[in-house]
């Protein structure tokens, strides 16, 4: 129960992230904005995630990780019913900004806690059930605030918001236990973990995020456009991105366990292949069943082989960073949220110059430059493990 507890924190929180990613079209009208400028809440929100969540972790390494854990939840629990609440764009803008900045910690601190249950053997395992919930959140949270955004408004999304974050507030308090505050990261810890290869793995979890939510940041228009679905179809698109997630996890730890040999280039050639699936689909106007299955087919490759990435990564850090992992871990999470604003704000460029059918071709030209760091990173014998 209490590995599910801690699953909760970054299943509530990634889906306060991209929960309204549904509605997007009704609530730029109702905003009177346009959709690529509605769609940059979510950047806004990543890249704050991404700015604060290293500072953060140093500010707040001598605290108590539960405690902390418990505030920063009950901060996102308070931030989300702001969100509903705000009349404008602007104040919108500015909440959204605020929540991504203070609620960073939400899953470094998951992280930093259920490696200190386990022991060094468990950690692929331990890292992998946390992460489940951010695949929950794409297999379901996502999904249902799309839907009931589309039923009730788009602010009923960010209501659903609060309510789980609220939820996960109530189990961390009930079933985490307490965990030893790890010593402070020593001098120079900083500058030791931004050392290549730790760098290169960084760089996988920023360029991956990016070629996904380049489609993913405006999954309503895209889906819409291929099917003719509204929010509670394209809920049910989105369910599939959750189901590949969760299977990208388990192939993930499966690679680390047996000691795959260059599973990043496998991985990136097939976010290249989404993307490409995509591109075809909306450049050839597809529509209606061919419309639906490529969409169902994208969704399920792109997120199935973004989250195959995260145990290998994570499990990477882990094993380096020593007292300072919770500075890894935050500087992880910093890729995850820089990588899914940059990809959104790549998405917006190209919706607002070439069009949305050309959309999923900077997903392409991301993926393909992964792959190129994943070649370098092969050729240094497959995943090395930073130096201590």
């Amino acid at each position: 129960m209490r590995f599910f507890a801690l699953m909760l924190a970054p299943l509530a929180f990634t889906t306060g992230v991209f929960v309204f990613a549904g509605v997007l079209t009704p609530m730029a009208e109702d905003l009177g904005t346009s959709i690529g400028k509605a769609g940059q809440l979510q950047s806004l929100f990543t890249i704050t995630c991404a700015i604060c969540g290293p500072i953060l972790a140093i500010l707040t390494g001598k605290f108590d990780r539960k405690a902390l854990l418990l505030l920063t939840l009950a901060y996102l629990t308070v931030m989300n019913a702001a969100s509903a609440l705000m009349p404008g764009f602007t104040g919108l803008a500015v909440s959204r900004a605020l929540t991504g900045a203070f609620g960073a910690l939400a899953l470094p601190l998951a992280s930093t806690i259920a490696v200190s249950l386990v022991g060094p053997e468990k950690r692929a395992r331990a890292l992998a059930v946390v992460y489940g919930g951010v695949t929950l959140a794409f297999l379901s949270g996502i999904p249902l605030g799309s839907a009931i955004g589309e039923i009730y408004g788009w602010r009923s999304s960010f209501w659903l918001a609060s309510g789980l974050c609220a939820v996960a507030l109530l189990m961390t308090l009930a079933f985490v236990p307490r965990v030893p505050t790890p010593p402070a990261p020593p001098k120079g810890a900083f500058k030791a973990v931004m050392t290549w290869p730790t760098t290169g793995y960084l760089l996988v979890t920023l360029l991956a995020f990016a070629a996904i939510f380049v489609v993913i940041g405006f999954v309503r228009p895209v889906v819409s456009s291929l099917t003719g679905f509204d929010g509670r179809g394209v809920g049910l698109v989105q369910m599939i991105s959750g189901l590949g997630s969760f299977l990208g996890l388990v192939i993930g730890t499966r690679m680390v366990e047996t000691g795959a040999r260059g599973p990043l280039i496998w991985l990136f050639a097939a976010i290249a292949v989404a993307q490409t699936v995509f591109a075809v689909a909306l450049i050839g106007g597809w529509s209606g069943q061919p419309g639906l299955v490529a969409s169902v087919t994208a969704m399920l490759i792109g997120s199935a082989s973004l989250f195959a990435t995260a145990p290998i990564v994570q499990s990477r850090l882990a094993e380096a960073a020593g007292p300072a992992a919770m500075l890894a871990f935050a500087l992880n999470g910093s890729m995850v949220y820089l990588g899914q604003g940059s990809g959104v704000i790549l998405g917006g460029v190209m919706l607002s110059t070439a069009g949305l059918i050309y959309i999923s071709t900077a997903g392409i030209a991301v993926a393909a430059a992964g792959l190129l760091l994943a070649l370098r990173l092969r050729a240094q014998r497959d995943l090395p493990l930073p130096a201590q």
